[in-house]
């Protein structure tokens, strides 16, 4: 009897704590597939709608994805309270709490971009005329998608705050991939209007609320009358109020070099910076998807575990990431030639390059970055990223008049190496990255040298191929013991199962 119920109880503790490793893959599958879907959707979207259409399409989507900051942050810290709480009740009232009041703010960014949506459409983005029209009665549509965003960010919180992420996973890919898909679908039956198109994404924005809905339902689960509890406001508020600071200035540093770019040099160069920034950035999914693994078990893990699994996960993520990016590095220039043309890769490639140099710096730090909400304190990196703001816009200035878009591409490097060297500064980790980034650097050095220094092609490929070759081997080195356990016994399956 004693056996059966330790046997129950270890399979209950493996429900609430699933593999790290696991969780990590399905989390990055769920930001992977929706990019790739993008990505296959938009010579379709080019065809159909045309690229003035498809413009202001995208012009719409990224204006609604800043209104998301209406949930208040309340998303993560739902993430934050729920993982702490052991009791069904204490968790219904946090995510009924927190759930009706992004409903409610939803609502309020709804009415707020009804009123302001001509205006902000017809002077502020300077649609084209023909399309104005089209885009005022297409308004409506678009401020109904707000508050599906709202509370999109408090049922995720709650299913991360479960370790629920295949059910997080799946349900993200469905509104996301509603949203990309839907309107094209619309399109190709002839359909090509703003407001339909909306409508379009509306619904598939839709489909995926509600599949989260279910998935939050069955996790949590939910049980009792929906209602707010007043001893929940004020906590949530609190740590969703410096959420939101950081959710509000975090987008504006990572887009204000593109009006720098635009406005100091030219429109032509906004492409020649974007193109390289947007490709770059999917390296930072590995990152992002680890961190929000351990996010909930930063909530709820002794000082003890949570010193181990930042060590582990900052050691990880440059053992893991550093071939990554020496491979991207030698890859680069060719990759360019072959996708969009000499002329174009010469200019494009050097600034992937300096980009993928602060991904490599920045990437570790997702960890101590989500450990720091986790642990209560989500103001510390709000304010850091106040206090930086202005001497990063300087920054900005200065080395686009003296280096255009490699300067840009330079100041975000030194801005991410900032936010990066801070953090791990006020989580007392730095000496862990600093064990773990130095052994690398030669590595990445190479394949510099390969990729940007002109030689033959065999030189150019016989370096390449040791930069690889030292990066994985110094990989290995500083890899944390958990994970070559994991490749090690993945090698043994894999060659028994030969």
């Amino acid at each position: 009897m004693r056996e059966e119920q330790d046997a129950a109880a270890s399979e209950t503790s493996k429900e609430k704590n699933p593999g790290i490793g696991r969780s990590t893959l399905i989390n990055l599958a769920g930001l992977l597939v929706p990019t790739v879907v993008g990505l296959a959707t938009v010579p379709l979207y080019l065809k159909e709608i045309g690229e003035v259409r498809y413009g202001v399409l995208l012009l719409a989507f990224t204006f609604l994805g800043y209104f998301g900051a209406f949930d208040l942050g309340l998303g993560r810290a739902v993430a934050q309270r729920i993982a702490r709480q052991d009791d069904i009740t204490e968790r219904n009232h946090t995510f009924w709490t927190a759930f009706l009041i992004s409903s409610a703010m939803g609502i309020i960014g709804a009415i707020i971009l009804f009123v302001l949506g001509h205006w902000l459409f017809a002077t502020i983005f300077r649609i084209p005329a023909n399309l104005r029209t089209e885009m005022e009665n297409a308004i409506p549509w678009l401020a109904a998608i707000v508050p599906l965003t709202a509370v999109i960010s408090v049922l995720a919180g709650a299913l991360e705050a479960r370790q629920a992420f295949l059910a997080l996973s799946i349900s993200q890919m469905t509104g996301v991939i509603g949203l990309q898909v839907l309107p094209l679908a619309v399109a190709l039956i002839g359909h090509t209007s703003m407001p339909i198109l909306l409508a379009a994404a509306l619904t598939g924005r839709l489909i995926g609320v509600v599949v989260m809905i279910a998935a939050t339902a069955h996790t949590l689960p939910l049980h009792g009358t929906p209602h707010v509890h007043q001893t929940e406001i004020g906590p949530l508020l609190r740590f969703g109020g410096w959420i939101s600071v950081s959710g509000l200035t975090t987008p504006f540093l990572s887009i204000v070099d593109r009006f720098f770019v635009g406005g100091m040099i030219g429109a032509a160069a906004v492409t020649a910076y974007t193109v390289p920034y947007s490709l770059t950035q999917r390296f930072a999914y590995l990152p992002l998807a680890l961190s929000t693994t351990l996010f909930p078990r930063f909530s709820k893990s002794n000082e003890e575990n949570t010193r181990q699994l930042l060590n582990d996960g900052i050691l990880a993520l440059v053992a893991i990431q550093t071939p990554l990016i020496v491979l991207a590095i030698v890859l680069m220039h060719p990759f360019f030639n072959l996708w969009i043309g000499h002329v174009l890769a010469t200019t494009y490639y050097p600034v992937a390059i300096i980009l993928l140099i602060g991904v490599w710096i920045n990437g570790p730090n997702y960890v101590p970055h989500n450990l720091l909400p986790a642990q209560g304190r989500p103001d510390i990196m709000a304010k850091f990223y106040i206090f930086e703001l202005i001497p990063f816009l300087a920054l900005l200035w200065i080395f686009v008049a003296w280096l255009g878009i490699y300067g840009a591409a330079i100041s975000w490097m030194l801005r991410s190496a900032a936010d990066a060297i801070f953090c791990f500064i006020v989580t007392n980790s730095m000496k862990v990255f600093l064990r773990g980034i130095t052994p690398t650097v030669p590595a990445i050095s190479l394949s510099i040298i390969a990729s940007c220094m002109h030689l033959s092609a065999v030189n150019t490929i016989i370096l390449g191929i040791l930069s690889v070759l030292l990066a994985t081997g110094t990989s290995w080195f500083i890899a944390p013991p958990a994970l070559k356990i994991k490749v090690t016994k993945l090698n043994w399956l894999n060659t028994n199962g030969r």
